[in-house]
């Protein structure tokens, strides 16, 4: 086991969620002493017989990946359900993180709220926008947090998951308050997670749909991994394209709620070699288009857009991609 890297005390977390990314980081706060429950709807026989098992690749971002190639929790370290009742307690968790793909998100409220507590702090974890302002409407918003996940990432059939690359995250607070973003970081960093603070929660929600929008887009618009996006001048082209109409929206959007933060141009190359570093990776939208599921369009794609328009922001590719991907659904 880790040791606690801070001076945090064990700290009790229901993880409601159990894909790739809701394993990956449960397995963290669990090798690092953390009291965790999960909450899925699939597979909780396997992983309460099995346990978590996790094959990754090293990399500064988390601790453990130098050294554990494959972590295997116990299923004696965690407690699993499909029912939020059964994982509830007479006080609630510290921390509820919701890993759920945004495709759940209508039933989000059903799930954490048997789970909360007077004291619960609720932390989104899904990709794209809006997430938060729904927890807001349900729960108290000063114990609304959000907390995006940099990492490369696949859950197999089997429930096994595979890290590819990276695994920082960027804790943020619905009201951007730093002394409550600092207690998110906090945990983290427990377990070994390299935390980012970034100052407003909203411009890192932007940041982060710099690459999400591109490269899920553009995987399912032309059924094909990173490498067929990157690998493809045109295609290259059209992703970062897609990546700089991000960033003006978002500048746009920054600007119109008073915000003073900005993101800078150069923040859309990046993104193009990011997705150079992942390979022949399969976004999660792929990976669901592929097995006929529904993806997450809404709030990846048509919510941007309709911010662009809001603001009056030309988005041509975000257009295309968009009106592409509904023709698809």
């Amino acid at each position: 086991m880790l040791p606690l890297k801070s001076a945090l005390k064990r700290t009790s977390i229901a993880m409601v969620g159990a894909g790739a990314v809701g394993q990956f980081y449960a397995a963290q706060f669990i090798l690092a002493g953390h009291e965790l429950r999960l909450l899925t709807n699939r597979d909780v026989d396997v992983l309460a017989e099995r346990g978590l098992v996790v094959h990754q690749t090293a990399t500064p971002d988390i601790a453990s990946s130098r050294q554990h190639p494959v972590l295997h929790i116990g299923p004696d370290r965690f407690r699993v359900a499909s029912d939020p009742a059964a994982l509830a307690g007479p006080v609630g968790p510290e921390w509820i993180l919701v890993s759920l793909k945004t495709t759940a998100l209508a039933r989000m409220r059903e799930l954490v709220e048997p789970l909360a507590g007077p004291q619960s702090r609720v932390v989104a974890m899904c990709n794209g926008l809006g997430v938060e302002d729904r927890l807001a409407a349900w729960f108290d918003p000063a114990r609304i947090y959000g907390l995006l996940c940099y990492v490369g990432i696949n859950r197999d059939a089997d429930a096994t998951v595979h890290h590819h690359g990276f695994g920082q995250v960027a804790a943020g607070h619905f009201l951007d308050d730093q002394h409550r973003r600092a207690e998110l970081a906090a945990l983290c960093d427990s377990a070994g997670i390299t935390c980012l603070t970034p100052p407003s929660l909203l411009e890192a929600r932007w940041r982060k749909l710099a690459w999400n929008l591109p490269f899920n887009g553009l995987c399912v618009a032309y059924d094909c991994t990173a490498d067929g996006i990157v690998g493809s001048p045109a295609r290259r082209n059209q992703a970062r394209a897609l990546a700089d109409e991000v960033i003006a929206i978002a500048n746009a959007e920054l600007a119109a709620r008073g915000q003073p933060a900005r993101i800078e141009a150069e923040w859309a190359e990046l993104q193009i070699q990011r997705g150079e570093a992942l390979g022949a990776y399969a976004p999660s939208t792929l990976l669901d288009a592929r097995a006929g599921r529904a993806w997450e369009a809404e709030v990846l794609f048509y919510e941007p857009l309709r911010r662009a328009h809001e603001r009056g922001v030309p988005a041509p590719q975000l257009e295309w991609l968009a009106e592409a991907l509904r023709s698809m659904e």
